[in-house]
């Protein structure tokens, strides 16, 4: 029994026939490791011996919270330092805590920079071959889809086959033709449509000086188509400067741009009146009073009976005689 419980001893396995000195493996204690630094290097032997052997009693523990950096870390130093930042330390209390922030803030952004940086490098120099991947992928993609595609048209019958091919041909002559269309080239115009200008149809262009024109209407040589309109008696509203009853009565000139604007006023005169007279009616004392208030009442009349005309339009009218009482 107590030869089988012998400690379990290792040997090395070698082939038959070999001989025990090349059997042997040149293979170093830590004696023989130590005898050769002290023969090759004696200060580098030393500072090992120096250094010695970890104490099992007492581990080196580094705990986490000992590399941080905390309010009471930045406390003490400002507690130690001499001069104005002492003086400053004591009469603000507040300021390493304000240093604290800063300091954290100003580690953070840092390591944000260089955080971004490392990311923008990495991009940068891996931006060639994830390109190539994408493009390689998307190939990928594509000439499976054709190769799904194609596997399905085979199956495909006879007739199938045709009415798919008879599709994208009818699609793309229907592109092209639209395309034709939005672009003017089916049916090219050699010629405008429309006539913007008689320009390119005269045979010659005259340019003229503002000075040399004369006015159409106001020209002599051209028949001016004035109509007289019967004096109108109207209450008109009071003012700060009139009296309690102000009244007008007011004649005007109604200038047509032809005859027939004139004619058809005369045979509508009592329409005419009717609106003037509603028109007078609706302005005050010190409006009437003034050249601008007797301007804006005719331009006023102006524009309420070209609403009406049937025949051409009134150019402008102008007073004849005007009598108001305040």
């Amino acid at each position: 029994m107590a030869d089988n419980e012998n400690t379990t001893k290792v040997e090395s396995q070698k082939p038959e026939g070999t001989p025990e000195e090349e059997s042997s493996e040149d293979l170093l204690s830590l004696e023989s490791l130590d005898s050769i630094l002290e023969k090759e290097d004696p200060d580098f032997a030393k500072s090992l011996e120096a250094i010695g052997p970890d104490d099992p009693s007492n581990p080196i523990v580094i705990e986490e919270s000992d590399l941080e950096y905390k309010v009471e870390d930045e406390i003490k130093y400002w507690s130690r330092q001499e001069g104005w930042r002492k003086k400053l330390a004591t009469v603000l209390p507040f300021v390493p805590k304000l240093t604290y922030y800063l300091r954290l803030q100003h580690m953070a952004l840092r390591l944000t920079w260089r955080k971004t940086k490392e990311q923008t490098i990495h991009f940068i120099k891996n931006l060639g071959p994830n390109i190539k991947h994408w493009i390689a992928g998307v190939m990928a993609k594509i000439k499976g889809g054709i190769g799904a595609f194609a596997a399905t048209f085979k199956e495909f019958s006879l007739i199938k086959k045709l009415g798919f091919l008879v599709l994208v041909l009818v699609t793309g002559v229907s592109a092209v033709v639209l395309y034709k269309i939005a672009t003017n080239k089916l049916v090219p115009h050699k010629e405008e449509l429309f006539l913007p200008s008689l320009e390119d149809w005269a045979d010659k262009k005259e340019f003229f000086e503002s000075n040399e024109v004369e006015p159409f209407y106001d020209s002599t040589r051209v028949a001016q188509n004035i109509f007289s309109t019967q004096r109108i008696f109207a209450n008109i509203k009071k003012s700060s400067q009139s009296g309690p009853n102000p009244m007008a009565a007011l004649e005007f000139y109604v200038e047509g741009t032809d005859a027939d604007v004139v004619v058809e006023i005369k045979d509508r005169e009592p329409e005419v009146k009717d609106l003037f007279l509603s028109i007078v009616e609706d302005v005050t004392y010190d409006q009437i009073a003034t050249a601008e208030g007797k301007q804006m009442l005719c331009e006023r009349l102006r524009k309420e009976i070209n609403k009406i005309l049937t025949k051409g339009k009134v150019r402008r009218i102008f007073f004849k005689t005007a009598v108001i009482k305040p």
